[in-house]
């Protein structure tokens, strides 16, 4: 359980400098939430595949974990990006 916290929060950390450098090289402020949308994507289609897919054993599990993982990225690059936002 302690790595699966450490990798959600390695994964929140990634999302977070993303949106920091998108803002240091790009000055629209839709740029800085692109992976945020990538993210909210990745997790859509994972859900699909869960619900409508013929899942065998844990399959299903492990895409839960790993909508999990890109909703750690989206929350990091959404904080960050408000906090940007709010002070740039």
């Amino acid at each position: 359980m302690d790595r699966l916290v450490m990798v959600l929060l390695v994964l929140a950390a990634v999302g977070a400098l993303a949106s920091f450098l998108l803002s240091r090289f790009f000055k629209r402020k839709w740029i800085w939430y692109f992976p945020s949308l990538i993210g909210v994507l990745i997790i859509i289609y994972y859900s699909l595949r869960i619900e409508f897919g013929k899942t065998e054993g844990f399959e299903a599990l492990g895409y839960l974990l790993l909508s999990f993982m890109a909703l750690a990225v989206v929350v990091g690059n959404v904080q960050v990006g408000l906090h940007l936002k709010a002070f740039l």
